[in-house]
């Protein structure tokens, strides 16, 4: 009899599906947290709406997706301010020579 075959990922493909679950968790488990703080505080300001698991994962992935945006837009006001000045070694960006004191 023949063997089932068995389908395995890379080593680069298990390192980005154990990369990505770790963040699909911390996300989750940040959704939660928020939803047990935000009805927390309800108890003391009677207004605020009740809070759901699924409007606090939007809350979060909301917040998340602001901060993105904010830190990208901190990186490209380095570039807009010194045009040139980073050069890309490795994975990261470094000051040029140059520029370097």
């Amino acid at each position: 009899m023949a063997g089932m075959p068995v389908i395995s990922l890379s080593d680069m493909a298990k390192l980005r599906l154990s990369g990505i679950s770790f963040f699909v968790v911390l996300i989750l488990l940040v959704a939660l947290l928020v939803r047990f703080l935000w009805n927390f505080l309800r108890r003391d300001f009677p207004k605020l709406p009740s809070l759901d698991f699924k409007r606090s994962l939007a809350l979060v992935l909301l917040l998340g997706l602001c901060f993105n945006l904010i830190l990208l837009m901190i990186s490209g006001t380095r570039e807009l301010m010194t045009p040139g000045a980073w050069e890309k070694r490795g994975a990261t960006f470094k000051l040029k020579s140059s520029y370097e004191k």
